[in-house]
C-alpha cells in the first residue's frame, strides 16, 4: 500500500509540473520602455506631432511635480486581460518615484480594442476609477471608433495631466499654450442622458420595491454593498520594480522610478 501511495505521489508530482510547463512558456515578454520613455508607440498608431507634443508636455509635468504620464500603445494584449498586462506592466517599467507612487499608464491594446488607466497609489485621490472613466468615454473612445487614436490618446492624455496638475495645485494657465484638448460637449450630453436614465432605473426599483416588498430589497442590497470590499482591478499588486534612479539615463533619456500600482484606474472598450 506504501508503495501505491508512493508511486501515485509521484506521478502527480510529475503531471504537475508537465503542466506548468506550458504556462511558463506562454508568459508575456513585455516591452521594453522607450528612450523617451513618455510616449511609446509600439502599435504604430500616434502622428509625429502629436507624439512629440506629448512628449513635451509629460517631460514638463514630471520637471514640474516629479509625476510620470507614461503612454504606451500596444497590438495585442497576448492573451492577457488588459488590467493584468497593465498592472505588470506598470511594475515591470517603475512609471513614478518610489516616494510618491505618481504614475499614471495610458494603455492602448489596438487589436483588442481596450483601453485602460492604470493609477499609481499615490494618485489614486485625483484619478478616480469613476473620473479615469469619464477621461476615457468622453475623449478617448469616441475618437478611437472613429480610427483617430492620435486625437483620442493626446485629449485623453492632456485631460489626465490636467488632473495630475490640479492635485499638485498648479495653474493650467501658466503651462504651454498647447497644453488644450477639445471640450467633449457632445459626449457629455449623451453621459448626462445615461446618467438621467440610471436616475429613472433607481427611482423605478426604490418604488417598485416600497410597494411589494416594504423596503426589503434595498435594505439587502445596502447590507451586501458595505459588507463588501471594493474590487480593485486585476494582476499582482506587489512591489514595483526600480527602473532607475526617476530621472536622466540610457544617454539622456528618461526612466521610471519605481512606482507601484495597486490595481487602481479603469478600462474601457470601443
Amino acid at each position: 500500500m506504501k508503495k501505491l501511495i508512493g508511486i501515485t505521489t509521484y506521478i502527480v508530482i510529475l503531471l504537475s509540473v508537465f503542466v506548468s510547463l506550458p504556462c511558463y512558456g506562454s508568459q508575456v515578454d513585455y516591452p521594453k520602455p522607450a528612450d523617451n520613455f513618455f510616449v511609446n508607440d509600439f502599435a504604430g498608431v500616434i502622428d509625429p506631432d502629436t507624439e512629440r507634443d506629448i512628449q513635451n508636455i509629460a517631460i514638463q509635468l514630471y520637471e514640474k511635480t516629479s509625476a510620470q504620464v507614461v503612454v504606451v500603445t500596444i497590438n495585442s494584449l497576448e492573451g492577457q486581460s488588459i488590467e493584468e498586462y497593465a498592472v505588470n506592466l506598470f511594475r515591470e517599467w517603475g512609471i513614478g518615484t518610489a516616494e510618491k507612487n505618481n504614475g499614471v499608464l495610458i494603455l492602448i491594446a489596438i487589436e483588442d480594442r481596450w483601453s485602460r488607466i492604470e493609477v499609481g497609489y499615490g494618485l489614486e485621490g485625483a484619478l478616480t476609477d469613476a473620473e479615469t472613466r469619464r477621461i476615457q468615454d468622453n475623449y478617448m473612445i469616441p475618437a478611437f471608433q472613429e480610427g483617430d487614436y492620435s486625437s483620442g490618446i493626446k485629449n485623453g492624455f492632456l485631460a489626465t495631466v490636467h488632473k495630475v496638475y490640479d492635485e499638485y495645485g498648479i495653474d493650467i494657465g501658466e503651462l504651454d499654450e498647447k497644453f488644450v484638448y477639445e471640450p467633449a460637449d457632445s459626449h457629455r450630453e449623451s453621459s448626462d442622458d445615461r446618467q438621467i436614465v440610471f436616475i429613472i432605473i433607481v427611482i423605478t426599483f426604490l418604488i417598485i420595491d416600497m410597494i411589494f416588498f416594504r423596503g426589503r430589497l434595498t435594505k439587502a442590497l445596502f447590507i451586501i454593498f458595505m459588507s463588501g470590499g471594493r474590487y480593485r482591478g486585476g494582476g499582482g499588486h506587489g512591489g514595483g520594480f526600480t527602473g532607475g534612479g526617476g530621472g536622466f539615463s540610457r544617454g539622456g533619456g528618461f526612466s521610471g522610478g519605481g512606482g507601484r500600482s495597486g490595481g487602481g484606474g479603469s478600462s474601457r472598450r470601443w
